[in-house]
């Protein structure tokens, strides 16, 4: 596993900032924020952009991984939807100008999916936009991870995305090797899930990850050991399927109050913590 964190800890700053303040602090392997390609891309020339950012990054020494894409529900926004697909096909151009291995995609979804038709039609739209996900991204080079998202609701059906066998169902239902998953350790916890059996059910198919700590009541996006995941079951299981990609730290609620003055200090904590975790035979 490599140490990673999202560029979204400097979410103030312009990406080139916070890439050359990421990598002052040790880190090497880096996931482009949705916040920060998409302050790129309203620029006058991305592209040109994009590039010079490639080379900032060869020059430091940093690797740019894994990027979100942009975050939309097509469940719900069907009238809004060609723009999304637009904005998510500029994403992945400029990821792979990047050459970044995974671009990280939520599911859609509607709440307490009671009636089959719609759990159906809830499914297919799924299917419908990673399919058209996919076929660009081969085109480019580059690949999809599918995010486990959670719901709250206490009745009805799961939220489509919110447990392994559904994104599992979207990767055997799309092209060998396209689409992987990206386990989000924070919204596995809101979700309740068994960290550990859920890590072993994705096996191969689990390809980049979001690690955040919570207490449940909400995404609070806190470092390891600041909520009540079983961080020991985590790193267990991905040790078991072999896991080898980013352990990704996704962790705006543990240092946005921080001043940035001081952030850089928590921001090389954490790298040292989950170097532990990563590594630490006794862990």
């Amino acid at each position: 596993m490599k140490p990673s964190i999202w560029t979204d800890a400097f979410v103030e700053l312009q990406p080139e900032e916070a890439v050359a303040r990421m990598a002052r602090m040790g880190w090497k392997y880096i996931e482009l924020a949705d916040k920060h390609w998409r302050d790129i891309d309203k620029r006058q020339n991305p592209e040109q952009d994009f590039v010079k950012l490639k080379k900032q990054c060869a020059h430091l020494r940093v690797e740019i991984l894994q990027m979100h894409g942009p975050m939309f529900n097509p469940c719900e926004e069907e009238d809004k939807l060609q723009g999304h697909l637009a904005t998510s096909k500029r994403a992945l151009q400029w990821a792979s100008i990047l050459e970044v291995q995974w671009v990280v995609f939520h599911p859609g979804c509607v709440p307490m999916a009671e009636d089959e038709r719609l759990a159906e039609e809830v499914r297919q739209k799924n299917l419908a936009l990673f399919r058209y996900l996919v076929a660009d991204a081969q085109r480019l080079n580059v690949r999809i991870a599918v995010e486990n998202i959670f719901d709250n609701e206490k009745q009805g059906r799961r939220t489509f995305g919110a447990i392994p066998p559904d994104l599992l169902w979207l990767v055997q239902n799309t092209p060998p090797g396209m689409l992987g998953v990206c386990w989000d350790t924070g919204h596995g916890n809101i979700q309740k899930l068994n960290q550990y059996r859920s890590i072993i059910t994705l096996g191969k198919h689990l390809v980049a990850t979001h690690i955040a700590d919570n207490d449940t009541s909400k995404d609070q996006h806190l470092l390891p050991f600041e909520g009540n995941i079983d961080w020991k079951a985590v790193i267990s299981g991905l040790r078991i399927i072999g896991y080898e990609g980013l352990f990704n730290l996704e962790i705006g609620g543990a240092v946005h109050k921080v001043p940035l003055d001081i952030r850089e200090s928590k921001l090389r904590y954490a790298l040292e913590l989950i170097m532990f975790m990563i590594e630490s035979e006794s862990f």
